[in-house]
């Protein structure tokens, strides 16, 4: 019986703590390019918000030959894992490509669900980097939800 009773109290010891099996952190973590939730918290600690954000436009910006080219994005909260931004505030933001615009690609992403990771909350368009967004699928939200256990608003 005090065996069973070790073994139930190291399980959920082991679940408070965080700790999973490589197996769950691979499943779950690795599409962000993570290898557990302590990985995962130090990337995103010093981002003051991280957000899942709906896109309801978005178009290229043609500056000419030798120009960063600017992907403009303008989209509403619909989760926020961590920071201030409320659900349904608009976020417009944008991210500079070191190419031209395409001409022959569709550049829309209305529609689509995209995670953003910054640290302004502001109503004018925010700069993003390589990382700091991209499209969001259901396989990322279990790493979110385990980083910030809960504290997430939907």
């Amino acid at each position: 019986m005090h065996l069973l009773s070790a073994i139930m109290f190291s399980g959920l010891l082991a679940l408070s703590t965080g700790c999973h099996s490589s197996a769950y952190n691979a499943r779950v973590f690795h599409s962000w390019g993570w290898e557990n939730t302590k990985d995962a918290s130090v990337y995103l600690r010093d981002y003051r918000h991280v957000l899942v954000v709906w896109v309801y436009e978005s178009h290229w910006e043609d500056l000419g030959p030798n120009r960063l080219t600017p992907y403009h994005f303008k989209g509403v909260v619909v989760r926020s894992y961590k920071g201030d931004w409320k659900l349904s505030e608009r976020i417009a933001f944008v991210h500079h490509v070191d190419s031209p615009a395409p001409t022959n690609a569709p550049s829309q992403m209305q529609g689509e669900l995209m995670f953003v990771f910054t640290n302004e909350h502001t109503e004018a368009e925010i700069s993003v980097a390589t990382g700091d967004f991209g499209t969001y699928n259901e396989e990322y939200a279990p790493a979110l939800d385990a980083v910030f256990c809960g504290r997430s608003t939907r």
